[in-house]
Parts: C-alpha cells; sequence; structure tokens
C-alpha cells in the first residue's frame, strides 16, 4: 500500500476520491440517475466586469447546499443576496430538492428572513466566532 499526502489538492486530484464516494452511495442507497450533482453558479457582475456577487450551490440528493453566497460590501442591502438565494432555490426546486442547507458565521439573522432554521453550531469555527447550520424546506 502507498500512501499519498496532498496538503493543497487540486480539483483533478480530489476527482478520483470523490467520484468513488459518489459511486459507492449512489449504489448503497439505490438512488436514481436524477439525484446526481446539478451545481449552479451565478456571478452578478458590473459594467466594467467586475464580480459584485455570486452564489454556489449543488442540488443533489434531495437537498440543495448553499455552499457560497457573497455580495461586495459596496452593493449589500439592495436585494441581491435575497435574489441569489432565491434563485437558487428554485434551480433546488426544479431539481426535486425538499430541503435547502447551508453554514454561515456572520449571516444567521439574513437567512433566518429568508425563512432558514439553525439546526446545529459549531462553536470556535472559526476560534472565537460560531458556525451555524441552516435549513429550509423547499416543498
Amino acid at each position: 500500500m502507498q500512501q499519498e499526502i496532498i496538503e493543497s489538492p487540486s480539483t483533478a486530484q480530489s476527482a478520483e476520491l470523490l467520484q468513488r464516494f459518489q459511486e459507492f452511495v449512489a449504489q448503497r442507497l439505490d438512488l436514481p440517475d436524477e439525484s446526481a450533482d446539478k451545481p449552479l453558479l451565478i456571478n452578478l457582475r458590473d459594467d466594467d466586469g467586475q464580480l459584485i456577487a455570486g452564489i454556489l450551490a449543488n442540488a443533489y440528493w434531495d437537498g440543495l447546499e448553499i455552499d457560497t453566497l457573497w455580495v461586495t460590501e459596496t452593493q449589500r442591502g439592495q436585494g441581491l443576496a435575497t435574489d441569489l438565494l432565491r434563485r437558487a432555490e428554485e434551480h433546488g426546486r426544479r431539481h426535486g430538492a425538499l430541503v435547502a442547507y447551508l453554514k454561515t458565521v456572520e449571516a444567521r439573522a439574513f437567512y433566518e428572513k429568508q425563512g432558514y432554521q439553525l439546526f446545529g453550531v459549531l462553536e470556535d469555527r472559526p476560534r472565537g466566532t460560531h458556525l451555524y447550520h441552516m435549513k429550509k424546506r423547499l416543498d
């Protein structure tokens, strides 16, 4: 047996492990093909092409995982995050997601206003803060 330790793996280096894991889970849970990953990326850019907001999400296994939602500080308070989140939730519903879930350090109040509920807290992640795990039913 050989051991590989890769501290900053590339996407390509991680792909084999992720593929094997997904095959294992699909086989064990007898998941239909339509439950496979349906990634979504929406970027908003200003007139100069600079990124001002975006969301990265993935619909799979009857859920929608919100990975990243970001709006540049100068554009906050204009409804961009709410619109991006709504569009990601629509993507999830179109692909059979029953629940959306995410984790956040600073935006708990924002997500609660959008109907998300707290289901777990990880303290000191990062140190001195709380990492909130939140969910919202989409059905």
